[in-house]
């Protein structure tokens, strides 16, 4: 650099280069031009100008990506499930069949050699050869276009709807392509939410419920209440909430009554409320008495990085009593009024709501009984599998062990004793 030169002053008080700053300027020089002929200098500068990728770009170019091949195969399986043929559908199962297991033999066995190729494969001359091969006309001859008519007319009698057959019985009645169709839509709801495509997302949710019927085996319904309290459109979201009366979700009924109180509409407030109780008796208690439930429920950060949906109805309540929804219900005295009909119903004073409505432990009892059952169905399985007898584990194994770790199942037996704690709290409080 300028700044250190090996350099001294002469009499007048100028700065004179020394040999070896001259050197340098040389190397400097002769690198500058070995870059130039490499194309090296010429790179550094389009991927500094020219091209201004960023990993937000490429980010949203994977989206992009996985938004077009989902759509893609969206649309094939709707036009297979459009025109839905028993006979092709079978042919195409026992063709995948027979690859697949022609995947596994090529697998397992090693290539056979090449025989010798049979009558098929030889040429024959002279007197040999068969005789529509020597005249101009062919007695086996049959018109393509006569065979593809004919096939074409059994076809289209064969030929259904299964889309409006099996509309509202959907998961239900359709064949197993049906719930392939559904998965598709969810997960082209999410990329395009993701994509911040709301009127697509939108669309396919709608379709997705409406295919269903009251009948959900989807998440359909709460992905599109969450977006539209995510946006603001709370008209929107009341709208959805008076739609699905029968739906017992607790997105679906609690979100539906904090709107209702928000709007204050007295008629819809105390309709909504009731419905969300008897939906949910766990997330009832934990909105009414927020404070006591929040000191002692931990780890309910696990409810809101996992993967798969809740599997009762007191994880259901958890991850939305722990979601950004809480805030609305404290700053609109929401959980107040929740508060008002529990304690109301508890003395048989609501007319639309029993005491035994309000019964947590024996339900609590049940989640806890199921899910003892599935923790000792998965052990007993972890106890059958054989040990595997392979080498010693490396450290790229161990960083996928402990990533494998980081996806275990919330451990929901942790989760009920709190929510035994917190109520044994709140009963010794005379709160209830």
């Amino acid at each position: 650099m300028k700044g250190k030169k090996r350099s001294r002053q002469s009499a007048s008080n100028t700065v004179v280069w020394s040999g070896a700053d001259h050197a340098d300027r040389q190397d400097k020089k002769i690198s500058k031009l070995q870059k130039h002929a490499s194309g090296e200098s010429k790179r550094e500068h389009r991927r500094a100008v020219l091209t201004h990728e960023t990993a937000e770009k490429r980010d949203h170019t994977k989206l992009r990506l996985h938004l077009i091949k989902t759509q893609r195969e969206l649309a094939k399986l709707k036009a297979r499930l459009e025109s839905w043929d028993p006979h092709e559908e079978k042919e195409r199962r026992r063709i995948e069949r027979a690859a697949a297991e022609l995947n596994v033999e090529q697998d397992n066995d090693p290539p056979k050699k090449k025989g010798r190729k049979g009558p098929e494969a030889w040429t024959l001359r002279g007197a040999a050869r068969p005789a529509w091969e020597v005249y101009d006309f062919d007695t086996r001859y049959k018109d393509p276009h006569l065979e593809a008519h004919a096939q074409a007319k059994e076809r289209a009698q064969r030929s259904q709807n299964i889309l409006a057959l099996c509309k509202g019985t959907f998961a239900q009645d359709a064949p197993p392509e049906g719930r392939d169709y559904l998965s598709l839509l969810m997960q082209l709801g999410h990329l395009s939410q993701e994509a911040k495509q709301f009127k697509a997302a939108r669309a396919a949710w709608l379709e997705c419920m409406d295919l269903e019927g009251n009948k959900p085996i989807t998440t359909a319904r709460e992905s599109l209440m969450r977006m539209y309290l995510d946006l603001k459109r709370d008209e929107a979201a009341l709208r959805l909430g008076d739609r699905l009366v029968d739906d017992t979700s607790v997105w679906v009924r609690y979100s539906t009554a904090l709107l209702a109180v928000k709007t204050k509409s007295a008629d819809k407030m105390e309709t909504h409320l009731v419905a969300a109780i008897k939906s949910n008796i766990f997330c009832a208690y934990y909105l009414a008495f927020y404070d006591t439930f929040r000191t002692v429920f931990e780890y309910t950060e696990d409810f809101q990085d996992a993967e798969d949906e809740p599997q009762s109805s007191l994880e259901e309540a958890i991850e939305y009593c722990t979601s950004n929804q809480t805030d609305s219900w404290i700053d609109s005295q929401a959980n107040v009024s929740l508060r008002n009909l529990l304690l109301a119903a508890s003395k048989g004073q609501h007319p639309a709501l029993l005491p035994s409505d309000l019964h947590w432990s024996a339900r609590l009892d049940k989640i806890e009984e199921v899910f003892e059952a599935r923790r000792q169905h998965a052990y007993e399985d972890g106890q059958d599998a054989e040990p595997s007898q392979g080498p010693e584990k490396t450290i790229d194994d161990a960083q996928e062990s402990d990533e494998e770790d980081a996806d275990t199942p919330i451990d929901l037996g942790m989760f009920i004793g709190m929510f035994r704690t917190a109520m044994e709290m709140v009963e010794e409080s005379d709160m209830v």
